[in-house]
């Protein structure tokens, strides 16, 4: 045998006997439940989109957004007088907001040049969905670059995600039957 086999053999050896005095064993508290549910915790904390806090206008005042949705869960919806989408969306709302006017804060927002004609188009509706107006910045911190878009605050300011489509009544339910649960 030649020494560079000798000592290829002897690294080979302690090699060996270093991995079976140190191979970790198994942990059995970092498979336990706390642990697993501890760890979804904090990866739920550091993922989830929190509403941001802005003042709406309306006809009875200034009311924080937050104080809305600290109370309850919040339906938001932007849209204006002019897209037809917006138009079909405010009537899905205005279909289920008799069942889920009381558990959740509906809040419509017009947007756009036009806000005074949504409002009034509102007003010769007889709709019965709260209207309230805000400024430019709160459009650009929820992302608002085309209408209509429809997004659901839980209780505690954790957002969904933003629907740009048209919900039907049915899909509306669902969603916010998920949101108060």
């Amino acid at each position: 045998m030649t020494i560079k086999t000798r000592i290829l053999a002897g690294l080979a050896c302690i090699c060996l006997i270093l991995t079976i005095f140190f191979w970790p064993g198994k942990e059995e508290e970092a498979y336990s439940s706390d642990v697993i549910k501890e760890a979804e915790d904090v990866t739920t904390a550091e993922t989830e989109m929190m509403a941001p806090d802005e003042s709406l206008e309306s006809p009875n005042g200034t009311v924080r957004l937050q104080a809305l949705y600290n109370e309850k869960p919040v339906c938001l919806f932007f849209w204006s007088s002019w897209s037809q989408d917006s138009l079909r969306q405010l009537a899905a709302l205005e279909e289920v907001y008799p069942t889920y006017g009381q558990a959740i804060q509906f809040v419509t927002v017009p947007v756009g040049p036009d806000q005074e004609d949504s409002l009034s188009y509102m007003k010769q509706s007889g709709a019965g969905l709260p209207v309230y107006c805000v400024r430019e910045p709160m459009l650009k911190e929820y992302g608002v670059h085309d209408i209509p878009k429809l997004i659901f605050i839980a209780r505690g300011g954790q957002m969904t995600r933003p629907f740009d489509s048209v919900l039907t009544p049915r899909q509306l339910s669902y969603e916010m039957e998920k949101l108060l649960k």
